[in-house]
């Protein structure tokens, strides 16, 4: 296999490529569940696993780095491989990713050494911690048959002067590549930066919970369409995007919450934000987080961002969560589907899309306040290609425009009324095998077999140019709760809970009994058949696992203590408490030892149990958010003189595997 670029999209074999790429931090999550967590990343429909390598995860005390347990990367790497996907380093070395002076250890803020330039006492110390890095990771390079394919280069690096700028970059690359980092892929974060000979990525939040501004922000441009000129050029870029692909390496797979703000992001605007990118051109899908994950705690100190260390903002000393498409412990969010809606597209069409130019008409708005005009992008190449429309903005209600005719390549398509809250794309003259689709109100999502899968919740009315090719038309709900498999053929399965093609199978994380379509019908499994789909009931095992509360005494009036206590038989993956409360923050303990913390964001807290095997008593606290204390949420907290806390309920919900195979009697 080989990888390269032109100036306008990635290539795989010398054709064009248009992978997913999803963040997922090993040494945030526990060593013994890596496989199982890659594989749904890979059901989610990503390609390249990035992940960052903080340095003071490895090297928190000076002269002593470590790859063992949490830390291994090699291990990480081979679960990759293992679970089909390729990956994507981002060693620093200086990372961000709201770790504790950006991955730095405190002891290199204490040698007096100029940071992130030429200092050469510095560039002697980031090549003795690569030197060791590389020594773990040679054999998993993909010039060495391993899926490491890319390497990022610092990170944010907008420092110029002596010794900064280009210069600096320049001289770190030349060191990757004196130590062996020969990857087919070098980049560098584009955004305010210097890249120096790097390719440049870019990136987009859909809030700003780095913002100190604890007061509603103005609409963010994350849902409008921009070229890439424009992308990567807002603010101070050294680069000349004319001639580069637009990647992306952080789009928002969800936002981190810091003390001050504490934004929630729902699935809708993962999903707007993405199509607008894709829209919008870019030739990479790379989600920041795409797995949240648990701050491991140093030695030393808790190694999350914080004020008290100097950082820019206070975060949850473990909890590194991010509202991810996969979250802290695992569970799918919503988004999930989202992204993997889109994601089923790209993989089925996106050697054909990423040749095609974005091209966006002057009507559709540059402001993200102007909630009354249609926000459209064309992608295209000669005659054919794909119209993206827009008509989401995070809070903020749109206008509902009636009897739109969209326009595109010289066709014009059906009337149609586009309502407030609605994304999507439409194809004009798009082939369909032998076949010439000239347009159609609903959007592409994948191949079956013989058959072209759309997805409208209005009338497609398909037009042709010759003979139709063969189609399966879904509702957009199913098309968000679909997922492609592989049997003896492909099958395209339908399921409202997460389904997850593994090494031994493909199974169902269920917390209810299944419901399940499949497309073809599984043969020899028992269902109701509703051509052209199977339909089939898979229940759950019962389950008697219950959390019982009870407050505990004395109440602070800073806080309040309750024990939670965990009865039934487990015979699931997975317990997940759910604890509805309102306040500040909340900690979880077992035997006095602090595993989980949380900051109040408007919606339930939710941890997995099986990390520390199921353990019977915790101790949740829950602190009292006070009327003025400096905390932006989405929506308002109810006060009861001048102090809200409240444990409005826990409840415990059992996970299991459910399989799903062809020829199954359980069926």
């Amino acid at each position: 296999m080989t990888y390269g670029w032109t100036k306008q999209y990635l290539t795989r074999n010398g054709k064009p490529w248009l992978p997913v790429m999803g963040e997922f931090h090993f040494s945030r999550y526990p060593k013994r569940f890596w496989k199982e967590e890659l594989e749904k990343m890979r059901s989610g429909g990503v390609d390249i696993v990035s992940t960052y390598v903080f340095w003071n995860h490895h090297e928190e005390i000076r002269g002593n780095i470590r790859w063992n347990e949490e830390r291994d990367l090699h291990a990480f790497l081979s679960c990759c491989r293992e679970a089909g996907l390729l990956a994507f380093l981002r060693p620093g070395p200086w990372c961000h990713g709201e770790a504790r002076h950006g991955g730095f250890p405190d002891w290199l803020l204490k040698t007096g050494w100029e940071l992130r330039k030429n200092d050469t006492r510095y560039l002697e110390a980031v090549r003795r911690f690569w030197t060791s890095m590389f020594l773990q990771i040679e054999s998993d390079l993909h010039k060495n048959g391993g899926p490491v394919i890319g390497i990022q280069i610092e990170n944010e690096y907008g420092s110029g002067g002596p010794d900064g700028g280009d210069a600096h970059i320049r001289a770190l690359t030349s060191l990757a590549l004196e130590i062996g980092f020969d990857v087919p892929y070098r980049t560098a974060t584009g955004w305010n930066a210097f890249v120096g000979d790097l390719l440049p990525v870019s990136g987009g939040y859909v809030e700003e919970p780095w913002n100190q501004s604890t007061d509603e922000l103005p609409a963010n441009d994350s849902f409008l369409f921009f070229d890439k000129e424009h992308l990567q050029n807002i603010g101070t870029y050294h680069f000349d995007p004319s001639k580069f692909p637009f990647l992306t390496a952080e789009l928002g797979g969800g936002l981190q919450v810091t003390y001050n703000r504490r934004p929630r992001v729902s699935a809708q605007d993962t999903g707007a934000a993405s199509l607008v990118k894709l829209g919008s051109g870019a030739n990479l899908m790379g989600y920041y987080v795409f797995h949240g994950g648990t701050n491991p705690v140093g030695e030393l100190s808790t190694l999350q961002e914080c004020r008290e260390a100097g950082d820019a903002c206070d975060l949850p000393a473990l909890s590194y969560d991010f509202q991810a498409l996969l979250r802290e412990y695992g569970q799918a969010a919503p988004s999930y589907c989202e992204v993997r809606m889109l994601a089923l597209f790209i993989h089925d069409f996106g050697e054909t899309l990423a040749p095609m130019d974005a091209s966006i008409p002057p009507e559709s708005p540059r402001d993200p306040e102007d909630t009354e005009s249609l926000r459209t992008s064309v992608r295209s190449k000669g005659d054919s290609g794909f119209m993206f429309v827009n008509n989401y903005q995070r809070r903020r209600v749109m206008k509902k425009h009636e009897h739109v005719r969209l326009r595109a390549g010289g066709v014009e398509f059906p009337e149609t009324d586009i309502l407030p809250g609605e994304y999507f794309f439409l194809p004009f003259n798009m082939k369909l095998g032998a076949s010439v689709l000239i347009s159609a109100l609903a959007t592409p999502l994948c191949k079956v077999r013989d058959r072209f899968v759309f997805y409208s919740d209005r009338d497609p009315q398909y037009r042709w140019k010759d003979a139709p090719a063969k189609v399966l038309t879904l509702s957009r709900e199913d098309a968000k709760n679909a997922v492609k498999v592989r049997f003896d053929d492909d099958y395209l399965l339908i399921c409202d809970q997460p389904v997850v093609s593994t090494s031994s199978g493909v199974f169902c994380l269920a917390r209810r009994d299944v419901k399940l379509k499949s497309f073809p019908a599984l043969p020899g499994a028992k269902g109701v058949s509703h051509e052209p789909f199977g339909e089939y009931n898979l229940p759950v095992p019962s389950s008697d696992v219950k959390i019982c509360v009870r407050p505990l005494m004395p109440v602070s009036y800073l806080y309040r203590e309750f024990e939670l206590s965990l009865e039934g038989n487990i015979s699931g993956n997975d317990v997940f408490l759910r604890i509805d409360y309102e306040g500040d923050q909340a900690e979880l303990f077992v035997e006095g030892k602090k595993l989980a913390d949380d900051y109040f964001r408007n919606e339930p807290w939710e941890v997995g149990l099986k990390r520390w095997d199921f353990p019977r008593r915790l101790v949740l606290r829950v602190f009292a958010m006070t009327l003025d204390a400096p905390v932006f949420t989405d929506e308002p907290l109810s006060f009861e003189n001048g102090r809200a806390l409240k444990l409005c309920g826990v409840i415990a919900q059992e996970e299991f595997r459910i399989a799903i195979c062809p020829d199954t009697s359980s069926l």
